[in-house]
This record gives structure tokens, C-alpha cells and sequence, in this order.
């Protein structure tokens, strides 16, 4: 199936009356995350303004002071507020992946479930399929499979993260350093040698960080690529949860490696179909909040008409029944040549 008909196929699923059912879903959807996002967010950065805070008044009453060692006190000062900031930037990333497990997760598999039903019946499904995972029994399983997902994907990209955590750790201990070699200087400061004595003292430093930054830029360009490729290859464990959040976390990740082998390009190529849509969006940034969940109607029931096709493949090949993701068979006609097969399931 070419892009062309998938997205062909998912305006023909929207124009029968259900667009704007799938507008209210991505929109709910979008609301719950940024409402979330801004409560940490806020939270947090009142923390951070208090800090900042506080340093913009001790440098205010440090205006009127002149000498070199009030200088360093406040650069010094200055290392010590960027520290603080990091640190509190790492707390609230780790807030928000673990609200990501909890919560985000969930409502995504819940989206993706109405979005795959809806092609598979000729009215909307019903709204409340976005909050289906909450139901007990399923939420702790789609938790851990979603989890198992995140855990792979973010192995693969902690080469990524441990090299800007380096270069950032780096930078400030080079700083530090450079501020104490020119305080250790101070008489010296109207000296023109004063630059050469700074560069003989921080070579080793200077070159050392150069090879880091070189060699972590090496390291980020071939991870960062392996990170896309297994993002595609993960992609479908979410869609399969979706159908079956029953059928094991290990199981998930593997059917979605196998449906998706062979067909990671063709993912790509569809999710860049959709590029001059997205600068179309930035022209609505005012109200992107409004204007997103519609592009996002389109893209998601373009990627439910996609998973149903690998679907289709996986289950053709023999990777995996449809019983086996959570669907009984409706009718049995031996004599009919099945053109999907979700034609001859439901859930």
C-alpha cells in the first residue's frame, strides 16, 4: 500500500461523519498533557525564579562594589545558579518522565484504540475508549509494556545523554578553572601576557574538551540515527497494546520489531507527507492548542490505517492472530477471499 492510499483511505474513514469525534479525542487528549506540563512546569520554575531571584538582587547590591574580588565572588555566584538551575531541570525532566509512565502513556494507547476502531465500524466509537487503559486489569499492564518500550528506546539514546551530560559537566569545570587561574593572577591583569598565561595553563583543559566535543559529536550523530531506526521499530507496540494491553510487554515489543521489519522506510516516508501541513501549522501559533488537534485527526487516522495494514502483513506472514490480539472471530466463509482481516473480526 502505497502513502497515497493510506491517507486516501483515512479521509475516506473521516468524511464519513467522524472527524470531528476524532477532533474532540486528540484535543482532550492534547488539554490533559499540556495542563500537566504546565502545573510542573510552573511548579518548578517558581522554584528556579527564587533562585534567580536572589542572584539578580546580590548582583543589583553588588553594582556599587569595584574590586576584582567582589568580581569573582559574583561570577562565582553566577556557576553556582547554573548548577542549581541543571540540577532542577534534571528533577523536573525525571517528574515528567515518570507522569509520561503514569499517565501520558495510557491516554496515548486509549487515543490510538478509538482511532484504530474507528475504521473498523461505521459509527464514531465512543468517546470514554480514550481513558480504556485506566480500566482495572489493563492499566498495569499497559504500563509495563509501554514502560519496556521507553526503557529500550531510551538505552538506546543514553550514549546521547551521557555525552551532553559530559560536555555540559565539562564546560563548567573548565570555567571554574579559567576564573581561578585569572584570580590566582590578579596582580597581573594589566599585563599583555596575561592571555598567554591563561592559554599555557588551560591547554591541557582547552584540548582535552575539544576531543570530548569532537568525539561526542561523532557518537551523538551514529546513536541519534540508531535511536530513529529502533523509534520506527517500537513504533507499533503502543497500536498493539492498544488491541490486546493482555498480550505481555515482551510480546509487544517483539511482534512490533517483526510487523514493522521491512517497513521502518515506509513509516518515515509517510510521517514526512505530512511536513507541509506542520509549517501550515506554525502559522496558527496563537491557537496552535486548537489548530493541532485537527492536523492530528488526519495524521492519526492515516497511522491507524497503516498499523492495520502491518497488521494485515503480520498476520498473513504468520507472526501473529488476530484472536492473539484481543479480537474473535464473527463470521467464517471459506469460499470468500478475505481482503483485511479485521473485514472478519471485532474486538
Amino acid at each position: 500500500m502505497t502513502t497515497k492510499e493510506i491517507k486516501l483511505k483515512a479521509k475516506n474513514v473521516l468524511n464519513q461523519g467522524c472527524y470531528w469525534s476524532g477532533y474532540g479525542v486528540n484535543l482532550t487528549y492534547r488539554f490533559i498533557n499540556n495542563t500537566m506540563g504546565i502545573i510542573i512546569s510552573l511548579f518548578f520554575g517558581l522554584g528556579m525564579f527564587g533562585s534567580l531571584f536572589g542572584f539578580a538582587t546580590k548582583v543589583t547590591i553588588s553594582t556599587v562594589i569595584t574590586n576584582e574580588e567582589a568580581a569573582f565572588d559574583l561570577l562565582k555566584s553566577f556557576l553556582n545558579q547554573m548548577k542549581v538551575l541543571i540540577i532542577s531541570a534534571l528533577i523536573m525532566s525525571l517528574v515528567m518522565f515518570v507522569i509520561k509512565l503514569l499517565l501520558t502513556n495510557i491516554l496515548t494507547t486509549g487515543k490510538l484504540l478509538w482511532f484504530s476502531r474507528n475504521r473498523e465500524q461505521t459509527v464514531p466509537p465512543v468517546f470514554s475508549l480514550l481513558f480504556n487503559g485506566f480500566k482495572r486489569g489493563a492499566y498495569g499492564n499497559l504500563v509495563k509494556g509501554m514502560a519496556w518500550c521507553d526503557l529500550w528506546q531510551t538505552i538506546w539514546q543514553l550514549p546521547i545523554y551521557i555525552v551532553q551530560l559530559t560536555i555540559g559537566i565539562y564546560s563548567l569545570v573548565i570555567i571554574e578553572n579559567m576564573l581561578k587561574v585569572v584570580q590566582e593572577n590578579l596582580l597581573y591583569l594589566s599585563s599583555y601576557n596575561l592571555d598567554n598565561k591563561i592559554f599555557n595553563e588551560m591547554f591541557q583543559d582547552l584540548m582535552i574538551f575539544l576531543i570530548v566535543i569532537i568525539i561526542g559529536t561523532i557518537i551523538s550523530i551514529g546513536f541519534g540515527v540508531v535511536a530513529i531506526i529502533k523509534r520506527y521499530s517500537y513504533r507499533a507496540t503502543a497500536w498493539i497494546l492498544a488491541d490486546n494491553p493482555d498480550i505481555g510487554h515482551r510480546r509487544a515489543l517483539q511482534l512490533s520489531k517483526e510487523m514493522t521489519q521491512g517497513y521502518k522506510g515506509k513509516w518515515f516516508v509517510l510521517d514526512i507527507s505530512f511536513i507541509g501541513w506542520y509549517l501550515l501549522l506554525i502559522l496558527t501559533a496563537p491557537v496552535i492548542l486548537f489548530t493541532a488537534p485537527l492536523l492530528e485527526t488526519y495524521t492519526n487516522a492515516s497511522y491507524a490505517e497503516f498499523y492495520a495494514w502491518l497488521r494485515d502483513q503480520a498476520v498473513g506472514r504468520g507472526l501473529v492472530t488476530m484472536e492473539e490480539l484481543g479480537y474473535v472471530a464473527v463470521q467464517n466463509n471459506p469460499y470468500q477471499t478475505p481482503i483485511s482481516a479485521t473485514d472478519f473480526y471485532q474486538k
